[in-house]
């Protein structure tokens, strides 16, 4: 995946800043246990949508009744400093890391038609994924976010993972990719073969999306 990285040098030089990885993420995992989790301390139980999301994934979360006409996006980060990660969920913003989180669902989606996508859509694939990270999205919005220790089974201690809940009209999506499509100008162009594998699959974009 060429979008996914845990660290990223931002703001003032010598700088970091916690980058989430986007969905989708990889839900089948070894046996684990939930240590502990945002809210069990009130004695609160996992929200609906994190459930359906540990389970699923984000079409789990878009069974939801109140996300019928909206994507839903997670964006995700680990490791042992809560406070680090906390920030990261307080410094989210849709703006800027939507992009992000788009382009690799977008490009989940070409990868589920043509594992060796550089073969199946030539220089297309990688221009339409630069472009859909640098373009400008509007009409995402931050959720919720919520927060687990998880401890795999061959563990001795676990790790917090922060989950941040992003949805978008599925209206607002929709128009916004086609622009995305529109300016995707690949250099050097792809075959003729390779446009139109391209094209099949933007025929039948929201299949499985």
């Amino acid at each position: 995946m060429i979008l996914i990285t845990l660290m990223s040098c931002a703001g003032k030089p010598g700088t970091k800043r916690i980058v989430g990885i986007p969905e989708p993420l990889a839900i089948t995992r070894e046996p684990y246990s939930i240590e502990d989790y945002k809210g069990k301390i009130n004695g609160e139980g996992i929200p609906e949508w994190a459930s359906l999301y540990l389970d699923r994934g984000v079409h789990g979360v878009e069974t939801l009744e109140r996300f019928k006409n909206h994507y839903a996006f997670v964006s995700w980060s680990e490791g042992h400093n809560f406070n680090a990660l906390n920030h990261w969920v307080d410094g989210f913003s849709p703006e800027l890391d939507f992009p992000r989180l788009a382009a690799a669902r977008i490009e989940s989606r070409f990868l589920a038609a043509a594992p060796l996508p550089d073969d199946e859509y030539g220089s297309f694939f990688e221009t339409l994924i630069r472009t859909a990270s640098d373009a400008r999205w509007t009409g995402a919005v931050k959720e919720e976010n919520f927060w687990l220790l998880r401890r795999a089974v061959s563990q001795e201690s676990g790790n917090f993972e922060f989950f941040i809940l992003v949805t978008i009209s599925k209206s607002a999506f929709a128009l916004q990719l086609e622009d995305v499509f529109r300016n995707v100008r690949p250099n050097p162009p792809p075959t003729r073969d390779q446009v139109n594998a391209a094209n099949r699959v933007r025929s039948r974009f929201y299949e499985g999306f």
